[in-house]
C-alpha cells in the first residue's frame, strides 16, 4: 500500500523539478526555432514505439517485457536525463526544454501509442488500454506538477536558480528510490527476465541515441546540442511506465524491464559522455589553436 502512495509521489516531486526548470526565455526560444522542439519531439513520439516494435517481433521477448518495452518507449523523456547533462556539461536547458514538452504532450501520445501498440503484443491476454482513465491520471501527476514548478520558478526565482545544483542531488536520490521501490516491488520478475531485459535495454538504448543523434543532425544542430538529443531519447521517464503499468494497467510486471532498463543502459550512456567530452575537448583545443 505505501509503493501505491510514494511512487505517485516521487512522480510528482520530479516533474515539479522540471517544471522548475523551464523559464519565459526557454519558451521565446520555442517560439524562435520551434522546428527544433517540434522535430525532436515527433522524432521520439513516432520513432522510439516503433522502433521498439521492431525489436519485439525480432527478438520475441517474454510478454512482459514487450509490454515493458512499448511502455517506456512511449513515455517521455525522463528527469534524469538533465542531471546527466549537467554532469556531461551538455546543453541542460535544451535538455530540461525537450523533458517539459514531451512531458506536456504525454497525456495525450502516450494512451494514444499503447492503445494502437498494447494489442499488437498482448493481444493474447485481453489488456485493454482506458485512455481516458490515462488522460486523466497523466494530467494529475505529469501536468500539474510541471505547472506547479512553473510557478514556483516565477515567484522564487532567485531561490530556485541558488538551490539548482541541490534539486538536481534530490532528483537523483528520487529516481534511486524509485528504483529501489520498483525492483523490491518485482524482485521475482527482475531476477527472472534480467538476460532478456540486459539485451533488449542494450539494443533499445543504442537506436535511441542513434535516432536521437540522428535527428538532432537533420534539424541542423550543432554536434554538442546533437549529443542532448541522444541522451533525451534514450533516458525515458521511468516513473510515468511505473504509474501507468501500477495504477492504470493493474500490470505492475509491465515495469520490471523499466528499472532493468534504466540499469542496463547506463554504461552506454558513460560512453556518450566520455565521447562527447572527448570530441568537445578536441573542439575547444582546435578553436584555441585557430584563434592564436
Amino acid at each position: 500500500m505505501i509503493v501505491n502512495v510514494l511512487i505517485p509521489g516521487i512522480v510528482m516531486l520530479l516533474m515539479m523539478v522540471v517544471g522548475t526548470g523551464l523559464q519565459t526565455g526557454q519558451f521565446v526560444f520555442v517560439l524562435r526555432s520551434p522546428g527544433v522542439l517540434v522535430g525532436g519531439t515527433l522524432a521520439q513520439i513516432l520513432l522510439l514505439p516503433m522502433g521498439a516494435l521492431v525489436l519485439v517481433y525480432l527478438l520475441d521477448p517474454p510478454p512482459e517485457l514487450a509490454a515493458g518495452l512499448i511502455l517506456v518507449a512511449a513515455c517521455p523523456g525522463g528527469a534524469l536525463s538533465n542531471f546527466y547533462c549537467h554532469l556531461a556539461r551538455m546543453n541542460v536547458p535544451l535538455s530540461v526544454t525537450l523533458t517539459a514538452v514531451s512531458s506536456i504532450l504525454s497525456f495525450v501520445v502516450l494512451p494514444l501509442v499503447l492503445s494502437i501498440a498494447f494489442p499488437l503484443i498482448v493481444s493474447t491476454w485481453g489488456q485493454e488500454v482506458p485512455v481516458f482513465g490515462l488522460v486523466k491520471r497523466l494530467s494529475v501527476f505529469l501536468l500539474l506538477p510541471i505547472g506547479a514548478g512553473m510557478l514556483l520558478r516565477y515567484f522564487f526565482s532567485e531561490f530556485v536558480v541558488r538551490h539548482a545544483n541541490f534539486t538536481r542531488v534530490v532528483s537523483l536520490v528520487l529516481v534511486a528510490l524509485l528504483l529501489i521501490l520498483i525492483i523490491a516491488g518485482q524482485w521475482h520478475n527482475v531476477i527472472r527476465l534480467s538476460l532478456d531485459a540486459a539485451v533488449l535495454a542494450v539494443l533499445f538504448t543504442g537506436f535511441a541515441m542513434l535516432v536521437g543523434w540522428g535527428s538532432g543532425f537533420l534539424l541542423g544542430l550543432e554536434s554538442a546540442d546533437c549529443y542532448v538529443f541522444s541522451t533525451e531519447f534514450a533516458v525515458r521517464n521511468i516513473g510515468a511506465a511505473a504509474l501507468v503499468a501500477a495504477s492504470t494497467l493493474g500490470h505492475p510486471e509491465f515495469v520490471a524491464f523499466g528499472a532493468l532498463f534504466v540499469v542496463f543502459q547506463f554504461p552506454l550512456l558513460v560512453l556518450l559522455f566520455v565521447l562527447y567530452q572527448s570530441r568537445h575537448m578536441q573542439k575547444k583545443v582546435d578553436n584555441n589553436i585557430h584563434a592564436t
